[in-house]
């Protein structure tokens, strides 16, 4: 059974929020840079022939950042069941600090710094 350091189980679970919410965010931005695109496209008149290029490079960026997203996901799963098989089994790590979820006190060589 692997045995991992509560702290830093925690931290993973925090950039994984952070992470999952930066690929979300890129994939919104990318919806409303399309939307932004065809609208000046089309006030400016441009061919459609000539917009297509554009177009299909967005559509592959969109699609290489889902793709990513996947993977991702993936990982995640593989992390959740790394955590199921260690000591950590039955310890709450994805949540914030409070009745559900104790605060696990640090070690008790670290100190605070401001």
């Amino acid at each position: 059974m692997s045995q991992y350091n509560p702290l830093l189980a925690r931290r993973v679970v925090t950039d994984i929020g952070r992470t999952q919410n930066a690929i979300d965010g890129a994939l919104k931005k990318l919806t409303t840079l399309a939307t932004d695109v065809l609208e000046a496209f089309a006030e400016a008149q441009v061919s459609d022939a000539a917009t297509q290029p554009t177009l299909e490079g967005l559509a592959e960026g969109f699609n290489t950042i889902v793709a990513g997203r996947r993977a991702f996901v993936d990982v995640h799963r593989q992390l959740i069941d790394l955590k199921m098989s260690s000591n950590l089994r039955s310890v709450e790590i994805g949540c914030e600090p409070g009745p559900i979820c104790p605060w696990i006190e640090p070690a008790a060589d670290l100190r605070a710094v401001a």
